[in-house]
């Protein structure tokens, strides 16, 4: 957005301003008639993004004001001194200095002057922030009506041409995919090629429309894909199918429905915590470090990324995102166990109390196994929700989590109903193993480079 090059210069003259009067202003006046609004963002806020567009209006639109923009992990001295000079103690952003009102938060709803005792400052109404602005500036703002249409037709939609390409190939190269392992290479090179240019399309796509398609999009619909997404885990498929297929030995429905039951909700639960912990930590960095945090989450991403796509080449060889076949063994006695005991319930009721108990265990067990497999699509729905919720650790960020946990048992729950419908043992083939491992990879691979390259993309709604 050419903030970089703006930052630099305002600070410089800062600074020189500073010399100048031995103390930091709380009214920097440029030219007599010209009023400064300071306006305080951070890159990883979407409250700031749905701002930012207006200040950039007013600036370019009214030469009786100067709206100095200051990203505060860019400048966070110059952030200090100003809460210092007015007293405030909550670093939260948006935050707009006009004279000597200042305005926390952004909502283009309409509203009146509110002042905030928390916050130190008066709720970020757009129409309060114009209406302080036109008081202090003597002039009155005009806003342009908003153009709802965006061309599509300078999108960058030929990045695609490749993919379309290499689909009408495959009559031509069907020959020479005679075995399994060549046809991997065309399926994941067809994938690879596909989420590439998805990135590259979302490159090449301009920040603002990124932002507005980005605050569009509803925040409902990303957290049941990455949810969905992530229920699509062989890890723990692997682990629920051996306990339904040992439980058909018990030869009832009944007890297959209990236990199974039993063991997606402790699952549902233990993710849901295992989540809410990761934001607690996460929202941290993300408020102190910003892009910097998006970045790093976005390698390790990206990497597992990676790994999971080899895997679809490379079944479980070199580092695998897995279970070992150690880990396997461990899980199914623990599962015979469980079955033990509801066998032993016929004639006391206490053998299935403690088969309840030890489901309960086992899926405690389980998912602290398989952090590996299911803790890097939660990262992603973790720096969107911080964003979202201010934090997330609050009813925002509860209710939005417990949604996602609810999602992401669903694929577990569609296959206990088809064990209880069919009541056959079964298990996930290799084959199987490694579409999904192609398919969860891809979406790892797309998110990872999307919070490296486009984090705006994960401000939404």
């Amino acid at each position: 957005m050419g903030f970089d090059r703006v930052v630099k210069f305002l600070l410089s003259c800062l600074l020189f301003l500073g010399l100048l009067f031995a103390a930091f202003p709380s009214q920097a006046v440029a030219e007599e008639n010209t009023l400064e609004v300071y306006f305080f963002y951070s890159a990883t806020c979407p409250h700031c993004m749905k701002q930012e567009p207006l200040m950039e209006y007013i600036d370019e639109t009214y030469e009786e004001i100067d709206v100095i923009s200051y990203e505060v992990t860019q400048n966070p001295q110059v952030w200090d001194n100003f809460r210092e000079e007015y007293g405030i103690s909550n670093a939260a952003v948006p935050r707009t200095f006009i004279g000597e009102m200042s305005f926390i938060g952004y909502t283009e709803q309409e509203g009146d002057l509110e002042y905030n005792p928390v916050y130190n400052g008066y709720s970020g109404y757009r129409n309060q922030i114009i209406q302080a602005i036109e008081n202090q500036a003597g002039i009155d703002i005009v806003l342009p009506e908003e153009a709802e249409e965006n061309s599509s037709s300078g999108l960058p939609w030929y990045v695609f041409s490749l993919s379309g390409i290499y689909l009408v190939s495959y009559p031509f190269v069907r020959p020479h995919l005679k075995s399994s392992q060549k046809q991997r290479y065309w399926i994941g090179g067809f994938f690879a090629v596909l989420i590439l240019s998805l990135f590259w399309f979302v490159t090449l796509v301009p920040d603002a429309l990124i932002q507005q398609f980005a605050r569009q999009l509803p925040f409902p619909l990303f957290v049941s894909i990455v949810a969905l997404a992530d229920g699509f885990n062989p890890c723990a498929f692997t682990v629920l199918i051996i306990l339904l297929s040992l439980l058909t030995y018990t030869k009832s429905r009944r007890d297959m429905t209990i236990v199974g039951t039993t063991f997606i909700t402790t699952s549902a639960v233990m993710y849901f915590i295992f989540i809410m912990l990761m934001v607690s930590v996460g929202s941290v960095f993300i408020e102190q470090y910003g892009n910097i945090v998006l970045v790093v989450l976005g390698i390790l991403v990206t990497a597992a990324g990676i790994i999971n796509i080899k895997d679809y080449f490379f079944f479980k060889k070199n580092i695998s995102l897995t279970l070992s076949n150690k880990q396997q063994v461990a899980i199914t006695k623990r599962a015979s166990s469980i079955v033990r005991n509801l066998q032993h319930s016929t004639r006391d009721r206490r053998f299935f109390a403690t088969a309840i108990g030890g489901t309960v265990v086992l899926a405690a067990f389980v998912n602290l196994v398989e952090l590996g497999c299911t803790a890097i699509l939660p990262t992603v729905y973790m720096a969107s929700l911080v964003q979202r919720c201010q934090g997330g650790i609050n009813l925002c960020g509860i209710s939005w989590t417990a949604l996602y946990a609810a999602i992401y048992v669903v694929p577990l729950f569609a296959i206990l109903f088809n064990f209880i419908y069919s009541f056959k043992s079964a298990r996930i083939t290799e084959k199987q193993g490694r579409v999904l491992k192609l398919v969860g990879g891809s979406f790892m691979l797309f998110f990872g480079l999307v919070m490296i390259a486009k984090p705006q993309l994960l401000m939404l709604g």
